[in-house]
């Protein structure tokens, strides 16, 4: 295993041997950026009055369903990366800076929900209550191998929004597609940053990244599937919707990612 497998491994390390990305500095750079350019309020931002009322299919509205209670794991999702990287000052302030963005996802979309009459309050309620019944953990073990998954899971889940949105459009929705593109602009950022997270790891240890990548690849799935109820439906929709496919993952998410990452993916070891 690398020295730079995980952050947060083993306090004996000589940090003055070790080299160390930079991680501060990069998030500095997107928080400065996001504050000048890219914030945007559920509250103001989207235009409430033009919702219009069960305009959408509602097997899309149930996909976008599926979307939102991805989003409601959120506080595990941070909880177990802030774990992981608790040492390291750049991806830690990241990672707390990433949460508030993320946050308004689920809350922008419960409130189209609610407001287009496509789910009635006490059926979110319940349906909230059912999935934080449950807890999502981490599929890696190290900060570095969580990285290289969230630069294929944030690129995947832009994808989603993108493609959900094309769907729904001819529903006639303007606060809907606002949403959807307001989201997919958010994921596409937040790939974008932790592509260069994992640059830092290349250019420090290379080969160790490249067996990192071959292996979240090679265990790759969206998160929060197997907490999510009645996901096994869900996910038959979003497949036969052609939102997402293995087709859509290889071609739109796994080799855009490699790209960015500068990988040939005949680089990958066998995993």
């Amino acid at each position: 295993m690398s020295q730079l497998a995980s952050a947060g491994e083993s306090a004996s390390v000589d940090r003055n041997a070790v080299p160390r990305p930079n991680f501060r500095e990069i998030n500095r750079t997107f928080f400065d950026h996001a504050e000048a350019k890219r914030r945007w309020n559920v509250k103001t931002t989207i235009p409430w009055d033009k919702v219009s009322d069960r305009a959408v299919d509602d097997q899309l509205v149930t996909i976008l369903e599926a979307f939102y209670a991805t989003e409601m794991y959120l506080p595990d999702y941070t909880k177990e990366l802030l774990e992981l990287n608790r040492d390291d000052h750049g991806l830690c302030w990241f990672l707390t800076n990433w949460c508030y963005e993320e946050s308004k996802h689920s809350m922008a979309i419960e409130d189209w929900m609610l407001r287009s009459n496509s789910r009635a309050k006490t059926q979110m309620d319940d349906f909230n209550e059912a999935l934080l019944s449950n807890r999502w953990t981490k599929p890696f073990e190290t900060s570095r191998q969580m990285l290289i998954y969230t630069v294929f899971q944030e690129l995947a889940t832009q994808v989603n929004y993108l493609n959900l949105s094309k769907l729904t459009a001819a529903a006639g929705d303007p606060a809907l597609q606002k949403i959807l593109l307001l989201i997919a602009s958010d994921e596409g950022n937040h790939h974008r940053l932790f592509v260069d997270f994992v640059l830092e790891h290349i250019a420090i240890d290379r080969e160790g990244t490249l067996k990192d990548v071959a292996h979240v690849l090679k265990n790759f799935s969206m998160p929060a599937h197997d907490q999510i109820p009645g996901w096994e439906a869900r996910g038959k929709a979003i497949e036969s919707s052609g939102i997402y496919t293995g087709k859509q993952f290889v071609k739109r998410v796994m080799l855009p990612g490699l790209q960015r990452l500068g990988i040939n993916r005949r680089e990958l070891p066998r995993a």
